[in-house]
This record gives structure tokens, C-alpha cells and sequence, in this order.
């Protein structure tokens, strides 16, 4: 059964998803302080597809990780916004989770915690990638701890009761006759408090909070392990959520971008672009980076591929066919294997169970797409001070911030991100770089105007990120009723997917080192490397079953 939402839920939604999720591009107390201009226009059927902030000279990074405020702020009506850089992708974390743990510690109703800002660089804390929610909930568990207990403190002063007397219930504290909300505690007050953080802002791991302040005991708990709801679904059901290719700015240009065959071509000449057919048309070249622009969005995916039609491009060999992916990767394995270590009870070391019977496969894992239901879009505004804002949907806003500015050799402080939700798909297409982002920021710096560039299905199936293919050669000992008694896994493969940015490879700009051949990456159970939860995971538990035989997956097997 479908129910509706109560009152305070509906309160939620709408603080959620018109200015706290920031779907108008910012929040209405964001937009009032920052004296900043915001132009709005409906789409078909009236819902709102653009949003545009002007900050001026506004400090774009104004959120410190370091102070409380940066993470948790308690209005005067004591309401609850939170903070968090971490992006949705689905999970709805940020909404459900998120809620339920700083309204645990800080001991306020749920319904309380009605502002979630999330994703976007210049009003977060942290960083760091989507695939971190379920550690980072405690940088937000931690925080507002802290919170909860300075609050104490600063409360006994003003009440004049001692601090052991007094408790937080209902997001009011109070003791020995005398009671005061967080709100009213907190109203014009700096608790002076600085959070210990560690970690890189925009590095993918992002922040940790070092702080150790008492959390609340798990049997008191009254909020999380119970379910709540999801206010992020009802908009998305009911056609009110503003996407990534939904918004717009004033001006703006709508881009195609023409790519090589191969990431080691270099263009020779660009087809020629029909005036007469196509007469709002432009066409731009950076580099290697080619691309046509209009302020129609159709003439512009025409002009494209009429333009394409006519290039010229070297040819570049560097890579075998699909045919011969094995024999090019055991031929460029020049490193040493890793020395076999002895597991427990030699479980780890098929050479040293004494048996006759032993297990030998090779598995391929071949170059895997997470593509994304629709291809990638982002809208760039290069502002004339050299800042920069992007709009776009991604995993790991921070950590594109930080590649934007090394693209364009500027102060990180220069790139403002903002996020939105895009379509449905695994982890942005991995750990999310490659993508339109890039691309449009330098068509809308060479422009001078906004640019909305959203890459074609071709595009994003070929230029994406994608996880390395990988070759797995295993070794299994039996023992003499056929169980395993040891596992050999051997990996020869690229350690890590190819996180650089495209364009700006195409277009000859600065992008962060490919990964290195050289360089020995341990485990991971994840989409980066999934090769590894192959044959750790499913093969032993397919041997196991089969006792010794053959199992799905290998194409070459043989039974010592």
C-alpha cells in the first residue's frame, strides 16, 4: 500500500527538493545572503528548469570543514540543516541515514532535520566519493556529537544549572526546573568549537573527522533502525525533480563535441561546416578538441555530424584488436610476481600441501562499461574573474573540482561545482572524471559563455570511464576428500581504470598521471576492480560446490 506523506513529511519534501537539496541551485537563505541574482525559466508542463546564482565576490568555499557550523546548523525555529559533499545516487543516504544519525545525537525529532545540502563544492564541508557513505556517516555522527555537547556546556552557563543536571530530549534541554531549545541556545552564539579533520578535500578519499567525543549509547536509541521515510522519491514520481539536463542559463550555447577513433589520434583537418545550411552554427577547435556550438540544440547535433563526416584524423595503432587482449596483456606484465606469503595453515600456498590433485584456470575479464541510462550532460559558465561553475551530476564533486582547476591551471578555490541528479546507472561510469565536464568548461572559457555540452550515446559508450581488463590465472590445491586446501591468484592487468579527463587530453592541457604499469595495487571488492570479486568471491565459493569440478567462467582448466 502506497500511503501519503504526514504534514511534517511533506514539509520535508518541500524543503528537500525546492531549497535544501538545492534543485533551484541554491538555498533560499544562500540566495538572500549572497545578494545574488536568480533567473528562472518553466519548462513544458511548468516545472523549473534552470537556476543561475550570481555570488559576485562571495568566498566560494565558505563552508570549513573545521567548524561546526560547516557541517550542522540549528535555526532559530530549531530546524536542522546538515551539510554533507557526499552526492546521491540512488541510496538516498544523504536523506534517510544521514537524518537519522545527526538527529540521534543530537537528540531532536526527525522531523527536525527538514535542510540537506549535499554535493555542492561551495556550500559542503567534505569530499570525497558516493562510494564513501557508509563510512563518512560517522564524520556527521561525530560532528554533531559534539555539537550536542557544547551545547551542553554553553546551556549550563546560561541556565546557571550544573551540566550534570541537564539532559537534551525533543531537541530541548533542560534541568532542574528550567528548559531551553537549541535554537533559542544557539541564536546569535559561536560555540567556538574546531572539528580535528584529516585528509584531502579533493582527493577521492575526501575528509575523516579525528574528533572522539562521547557518541550516544546504542540502547538509547530512538531514531535509527527504525524506517523513515524517503522524501527524495515523491518529486521524482511526480515529475518535480529538476535533472542535470534540465537546467539552463541565460545565453547559453548548446555543444556537440566531435571525438577520434582512437584517444591517440591527432586531427588533421576539420570537415567543413555548411553556413548555409547550419547558419547559427560554430565551429571550434582546441587542440585536438573539436566541437560545434549553437543556440539551437538540434542545429547543433546536426552541424556535428556533418562536420564529422568531413575530418580527418591520423591513425593511431597503438592497442591490438579485441581478438589479441591477452596476448597484449601478458606481453606488457614486465613486473615480477608478487612473492607467494604463507596463509594460515598454508592456505595460501598451493606449493606446500602435499597432494596429487591440483586446479589451474584462467579467467579474462575484458573491459567493462557502467554506462549510464543517458548520456553524460554538464552546463559550464567561465565567469570573466576566471571562476568557473559547473553544473552536472557526479560522484565525486571535490575530487572533479580539483581536476578542473589543474586543467586550467588555477586556484581550486576558482572552480564552484554544482550537483544534480543524473540517470540511473553504477557509479557514474567507476570513479567518474571522464565525462562531458571537461570538455565543456574549456568550450565555455574559449567562448566566454555559458556552454551546455551533453555527449551523444557514442560518446559516453567509448570516452567514459570503464574498468580495466584484467587476466586472472588461478591455482587451487585439494585435499584428499576434494576440498580446497590452498588458492593461488595471479593478476595481469592495468591496476586501475584511466581516470583522465578527455578533453583536456585532446585539447593538449595539463590532466593528472595515467596510471602507472609499474606501480602494485592490492585487493579491491569493487567496480574498479572487478576481477578481483571474481575470483576471490565466486570461484572458491563454485569450487566448494562443485568439489573439484568445472566451474563457469574458464576457458582453460586442467586437473593435475
Amino acid at each position: 500500500m502506497i500511503r501519503s506523506p504526514s504534514k511534517s513529511e511533506a514539509k520535508i519534501i518541500y524543503d528537500i527538493n525546492v531549497h535544501g537539496a538545492r534543485l533551484m541551485g541554491v538555498s533560499r537563505r544562500g540566495f538572500l545572503t549572497a545578494g545574488g541574482t536568480l533567473a528562472a525559466v518553466f519548462a513544458m508542463g511548468g516545472r523549473s528548469a534552470v537556476a543561475r546564482v550570481n555570488a559576485s565576490k562571495a568566498n566560494l568555499h565558505a563552508h570549513s570543514a573545521a567548524t561546526v557550523n560547516g557541517w550542522i546548523e540549528i535555526l532559530s525555529d530549531n530546524t536542522v540543516l546538515l551539510r554533507t559533499g557526499k552526492c546521491d545516487f540512488g541510496q538516498s543516504t544523504i536523506y534517510t541515514a544521514y537524518r537519522q544519525i545527526v538527529a540521534e545525537e543530537l537528540c531532536v525529532p526527525l522531523e527536525a532535520m527538514t535542510e540537506v545540502v549535499s554535493g555542492d563544492t561551495d556550500r559542503t564541508p567534505d569530499g570525497g566519493g558516493t562510494f564513501g557513505l557508509l563510512r563518512y556517516g560517522q564524520n556527521l555522527r561525530k560532528v554533531a556529537a559534539l555539537m550536542r555537547e557544547a551545547s551542553l556546556e554553553l546551556a549550563a552557563r546560561r541556565l546557571a544549572v550544573p551540566r550534570a543536571n541537564l539532559s537534551v530530549r525533543e531537541g530541548v534541554i533542560s534541568g532542574a526546573t528550567k528548559a531551553i531549545s537549541y535554537g533559542e541556545l544557539l541564536a546569535g552564539e559561536d560555540l567556538h568549537l574546531v572539528i580535528p579533520i584529516s585528509g584531502d578535500l579533493t582527493m577521492p578519499m575526501g575528509l575523516r573527522v579525528d574528533a572522539d567525543p562521547p557518541l550516544k549509547p546504542v540502547k538509547d536509541y530512538t531514531i535509527i533502525g527504525k524506517p523513515v521515510f524517503n522524501p527524495s522519491i515523491a518529486p521524482k514520481v511526480t515529475g518535480k525533480t529538476v535533472w542535470v539536463g534540465d537546467v539552463t542559463l541565460p545565453g547559453m550555447l548548446h555543444a556537440r563535441t566531435i571525438h577520434p577513433a582512437t584517444l591517440g589520434s591527432t586531427l588533421i583537418a576539420p570537415g567543413k561546416l555548411d553556413g548555409k545550411q547550419f547558419p547559427g552554427a560554430r565551429l571550434v577547435r582546441i587542440g585536438n578538441l573539436l566541437a560545434v556550438v549553437s543556440p539551437d540544440e538540434w542545429e547543433a547535433v546536426q552541424a556535428a555530424q556533418s562536420v564529422a563526416d568531413g575530418c580527418e584524423w591520423s591513425k593511431w595503432e597503438g592497442l591490438p584488436p579485441s581478438e589479441r587482449l591477452e596476448d597484449h596483456l601478458r606481453m606488457m606484465a614486465t613486473e615480477d610476481p608478487t612473492p607467494v606469503r604463507d596463509g594460515r595453515a598454508n592456505k595460501g600456498n598451493a606449493s606446500s600441501v602435499k597432494t596429487t590433485r591440483e586446479l589451474r584456470a584462467s579467467y579474462l575479464m575484458p573491459y567493462h562499461k557502467h554506462a549510464p541510462i543517458s548520456p553524460m550532460v554538464s552546463l559550464a559558465d567561465y565567469r570573466e574573474d576566471g571562476s568557473v561553475w559547473l553544473h552536472t551530476h557526479s560522484q565525486n564533486p571535490q575530487h572533479l573540482r580539483r581536476m578542473i582547476a589543474l586543467m586550467l591551471g588555477s586556484d581550486e578555490d576558482k572552480v564552484v561545482v554544482r550537483t544534480y541528479p543524473g540517470a540511473g546507472h553504477y557509479g557514474r561510469s567507476n570513479g567518474g572524471s571522464a565525462g562531458s565536464e571537461d570538455e565543456a568548461v574549456l568550450l565555455s572559457r574559449e567562448l566566454r559563455r555559458p556552454v551546455r555540452l551533453q555527449w551523444m550515446r557514442s560518446d559516453d559508450m567509448q570516452w567514459s570511464t570503464q574498468s580495466p581488463a584484467m587476466i586472472s590465472d588461478i591455482r587451487i590445491a585439494l585435499d584428499d576428500a576434494g576440498r580446497m586446501a590452498a588458492y593461488v591468484a595471479s593478476h595481469i592487468g592495468p591496476g586501475m581504470q584511466d581516470d583522465r579527463l578527455v578533453g583536456a587530453l585532446l585539447a593538449g592541457m595539463p590532466v593528472i598521471p595515467a596510471p602507472s604499469p609499474a606501480t602494485t595495487y592490492g585487493f579491491q571488492s569493487t567496480v574498479l576492480n572487478m576481477s578481483d570479486t571474481w575470483v576471490y568471491g565466486t570461484v572458491p565459493a563454485v569450487l566448494e560446490q562443485a568439489k573439484g569440478g568445472a566451474h563457469p567462467g574458464q576457458h582453460e582448466a586442467t586437473d593435475v
